[in-house]
């Protein structure tokens, strides 16, 4: 499927992917765009399974005010975030695209829940993934040794995933410090610099190409299954 589609490859396409990620701290071994690199693969994944279908150039800011203690990390308000997406949305539509999938990448976009349930209860067709449950069970089939909450930022799986899709120089494997954070009062209030000094919370150390590879294929499976079932509504 070509990745860069002219607007004649977009009629009567029924469906759009809208990838939307971060600009934040991942730790010191990844790069501060991982969560919109990992989006916009996973949208383009799921885009081959749907063809025809558009997959939106990748949102590369959002919500990440919970990293602003660490350099580099980036966010847009909630109204910005807000407007955005819903004006690509209304876009489109009137190209003729009646249904959005957004692909979150950045797990501390909560906002999207709401903005898809507003969205939706307007009379529009939006579907928002991976949900937790994609994510959980994406995580045993692909044998990560911690559950999604002990792994959840610049971790096991996260790391696997660019150590699969980048052969070298991506991951910056001397850089592996794992960071045991079971708790994490008040994360909304003090921020993550309060529960970890490099920014990682989980256990990279334990990543694998293979385990990247694992956990790609089983997240987009378990997402196709939502969106077959998101598609067949009227």
């Amino acid at each position: 499927m070509n990745p860069f589609p002219s607007w004649d490859e977009c009629v009567n396409m029924e469906l759009a992917f809208f990838p939307i990620g971060s600009t934040e701290q991942h730790g010191t071994h990844l790069p501060i765009h991982t969560d919109t690199i990992i989006a916009a693969i996973v949208a383009q994944r799921l885009a081959e399974r749907f063809a025809p279908a558009y997959v939106v150039p990748a949102l590369p800011y959002s919500a990440s005010f919970e990293h602003s203690g660490f350099p580099g990390s980036v966010s847009l308000r909630v109204t910005t975030i807000t407007a955005v997406v819903q004006d690509v949305v209304h876009s489109l539509e009137q190209s003729g695209i009646p249904r959005c999938v957004i692909i979150n990448g950045h797990g501390g976009n909560a906002l999207l829940h709401n903005i898809a349930q507003e969205l939706n209860a307007h009379g529009h067709r939006v579907m928002l993934a991976p949900k937790r449950l994609h994510w959980e069970r994406a995580y045993q089939q692909a044998g990560i040794s911690v559950s999604l909450s002990q792994d959840m930022h610049a971790g096991e799986a996260e790391t696997s995933l660019l150590m699969h899709l980048f052969a070298d120089g991506v991951v910056k494997t001397d850089k592996l410090i794992d960071v045991d954070t079971p708790r994490r009062p008040l994360l909304e209030v003090v921020g993550m610099k309060a529960f970890t000094p490099t920014g990682t919370i989980g256990f990279p150390s334990r990543a694998t190409s293979a385990k990247g590879k694992a956990l790609l294929d089983a997240l987009v499976r378990e997402i196709s299954h939502s969106v077959e079932e998101f598609m067949s509504l009227g």
